[in-house]
Order: C-alpha cells, then sequence, then structure tokens
C-alpha cells in the first residue's frame, strides 16, 4: 500500500514534530503487521489528551495509514497517554502505545529536537505492541 512519505506528511502536517513522527512510525508498523494491501480494509482508533501537541499523532498515523475522516475509517477520543488501535476488516488487530517515558522526553527536550530524537529511535524503546 503507498502512502505519504514522512517529507509529505511534514507539509500535510505544517511543520516535523515528535507526535507527527511518532503517529506516523506507529501507522506504518501497524499496516505492516496486519498486513493490509488497502486503507478501505481497516480502521484507526485513536485515543490521546484532546489538546495540541499531542493530537499531531493523528496526523501522522492519517498519512502512513491513509485512514481519514473522509473515509470514516480514523476516530480519536479523549485519554491519557497516546494509542493507535488499527483494526482490520479480517479481524486482525493491532494496538501501539506510545510508552510514557517518550512522551516525558518529549517534553523535556522540545519540539524540532524531539523529532529527531524520536526519528533515532528503535520501535521498542518508542512503543509498547500489543498484537491480538
Amino acid at each position: 500500500m503507498k502512502t505519504l512519505t514522512l517529507e509529505e506528511a511534514a507539509i500535510f502536517h505544517g511543520h516535523l514534530g515528535p507526535f507527527l513522527t511518532l503517529g506516523y512510525i506507529a501507522g506504518k508498523e501497524a499496516v505492516k503487521r496486519v498486513e493490509s494491501k488497502s486503507p478501505f480494509e481497516i480502521k484507526a482508533i485513536i485515543t490521546c489528551p484532546q489538546e495540541t501537541p499531542y493530537t499531531c499523532f493523528i496526523d501522522g498515523v492519517q498519512c502512513s495509514t491513509l485512514c481519514t475522516m473522509g473515509k470514516c475509517n480514523i476516530s480519536s477520543f479523549a485519554g491519557s497517554g497516546i494509542t493507535l488501535k488499527l483494526e482490520k476488516r479480517d479481524g486482525k488487530t493491532i494496538t501501539i502505545k506510545v510508552r510514557e517515558e517518550v512522551i516525558e522526553k518529549i517534553r523535556n527536550i522540545g519540539l524540532e529536537e524531539g523529532a529527531r530524537w524520536v526519528l533515532e529511535q528503535p520501535l521498542e524503546k518508542l512503543f509498547i505492541i500489543l498484537e491480538e
């Protein structure tokens, strides 16, 4: 499935920030793990604080999964922490949760440096991944 690049996601979003980057990486990994070939067979459900910069995660997910408001296959709910649940029509589901220490690190180092830091980290340092 062809998706936007991270650079294109930054253009869509307006800048390259750490929460956009986290959402982009989480979405790419989720699509890969559920083996989706089309955005029409998946649904993204995001839980996060409903304020910036946390909601920037949603834009990253949209760009890497192609789940969009227009297709009605993405939804966002208020909650603590940041979680993506990707459901495939065949029943495959994956939940990717941003580690709390990652959110804290980004808060302490700022947005621009935070995006660079996120890109340097292995998946297991950024996320808790639960395959169902």
